[in-house]
């Protein structure tokens, strides 16, 4: 069992090596029509909120692979500005646009689904969110002791000694490779 699952984790790695620099949004897409026969997805490559409101009263259903919670934040308003409502209270159905949020917080990650007017929105659950995690240069130089601090180290500490003067760019293959491998 645990040979399965270090072969599927190194799978999955090579695939992100492989897309390093690429679009989410194009990554994704490709993704995820490899994976589900018929499925057609048109990714978009731009800011949420350069696109009329309308562009979004369009679909069925709102993916998220955002970077921040501004934008997790604009598309929530937006998801829930379509809702109509019933003399009841009760949303109409037809105006629901569910979201499917993901994302990742250094090694954490998250998934949820949040249907407006049903369950809680992005708003009210923004403190599940686990806090944005700081490690002192003293831990990362002197005393690493988890795999988060050795890429901290390589990529903070390390690249700044072997690379005097030239940034480092997050989107590069070759400078993640580097990191990777120290």
């Amino acid at each position: 069992m645990d040979r399965i699952e270090v072969s599927n984790l190194n799978r999955q790695f090579l695939f992100r090596m492989e897309d390093v620099g690429k679009p989410k949004a194009e990554v994704a897409a490709k993704r995820v029509m490899e994976r589900v026969s018929g499925v057609n997805i048109v990714p978009h490559f731009c800011r949420i909120e350069d696109k009329d409101i309308s562009f979004y009263n369009d679909f069925n259903i709102i993916v998220l692979g955002l970077d921040s919670i501004e934008a997790r934040s604009y598309i929530n308003a937006v998801a829930c500005s379509f809702l109509e409502y019933e003399t009841d209270d009760k949303p109409r159905e037809e105006t629901i646009k569910p979201m499917v949020d993901g994302g990742t917080e250094g090694f954490k990650g998250h998934a949820r689904v949040i249907i407006p007017g049903v369950t809680p929105c992005f708003e009210c659950t923004i403190w599940l969110f686990p806090p944005q995690v700081k490690f002192p240069l003293c831990t990362l130089a002197e005393t690493p002791r988890t795999a988060a601090h050795c890429i901290e180290y390589a990529h903070l500490i390390k690249w700044d000694e072997v690379h005097s003067g030239k940034s480092f760019d997050p989107d590069d293959p070759e400078h993640m490779q580097w990191v990777y491998s120290e």
